[in-house]
């Protein structure tokens, strides 16, 4: 597999500019072409907004909707020059899109349409409290996310990869999707943890990446006082990595929320780019 179509959401915020140089590098390490989308909203189907102007006049209710919808389309031209000037100065062929962002549905379905979207833990409508979640998006669009922090990361990303392995066919997917990163990258570790002891098949994910030209090391994890996530998180420091490729819920996903997990643990605390797919 490799890279062709992108997709990053953006808005006009100094993260997401971040987030727009990553793309487009992405975009021209793999000659992709990147399209930004850009979440709008309609004043009217926020919560409570109906009966907030229920008992105002006609022109003032005119007035509040005209001016939501003039605020929206600034915020959308500001970051469509963000995005436009990062897609220009890595050289990458780039498109602008806006799609409705009061529901999940539009984007799930443009994400669908893409071989990578990128984007931020949640992906926020303009102006609204509105958002699509990153795990959402992951379950429910049939490809690969990579999810970028707001800060603390730089582009290139991928240079250093830490795939997180349990043999599980979340974990399996997101091997194969995240091929193009995994195979440009300078050093790759496969981080399997193992309290028992039993390190399973692994050995055989090792050869399996060294046949492909990819020379990897294996750590397996026999820490019996961390969780996995927590191991996860100490392997992330130790050897500086800045991308994770990891399955997401790999259990239902109902049991990771309520028990906590390895997804939920990265999702909520983000310490570096991830690679998810489901």
């Amino acid at each position: 597999m490799t890279f062709r179509d992108m997709l990053v959401h953006v808005d006009d915020t100094q993260p997401s500019t971040l987030r727009m140089r990553t793309a487009a590098d992405l975009a021209r390490r793999s000659n992709a072409h990147l399209t930004g989308v850009f979440l709008t909203s309609e004043f009217l189907r926020q919560y409570m907004a109906a009966q907030g102007l229920a008992f105002l006049p006609p022109d003032t209710v005119a007035q509040v909707i005209g001016d939501h919808a003039a605020a929206v389309d600034k915020a959308a031209e500001a970051a469509r020059l963000r995005f436009e000037a990062a897609a220009a100065e890595a050289g990458v062929r780039s498109d602008f899109v806006k799609l409705d962002g009061d529901t999940p549905d539009p984007l799930i379905a443009c994400a669908r349409r893409y071989d990578l979207t990128i984007m931020p833990r949640s992906a926020k409508a303009c102006l609204t409290d509105h958002h699509v979640g990153a795990a959402q998006l992951a379950m429910a669009s049939g490809g690969p996310l990579l999810i970028l922090p707001e800060e603390g990361y730089a582009p290139p990303v991928g240079k250093r990869v830490l795939i997180a392995w349990n043999g599980g066919r979340e974990a399996a997917r997101a091997l194969r999707d995240a091929w193009p990163l995994i195979a440009e990258a300078e050093e790759r570790h496969v981080l399997v943890v193992s309290p028992g002891g039993e390190s399973g098949p692994d050995g055989m994910l090792q050869r399996h990446l060294e046949r492909h030209g990819c020379e990897t090391e294996l750590i397996v994890d026999l820490s019996q006082d961390e969780s996995a996530a927590e191991v996860l998180e100490r392997q992330i420091a130790e050897f500086d990595v800045d991308l994770v490729v990891m399955g997401l819920f790999g259990r239902p996903r109902l049991q990771e929320l309520v028990l906590g997990g390895v997804s939920q643990h990265m999702l909520s605390r983000l310490p570096v780019p991830i690679f998810v797919s489901h």
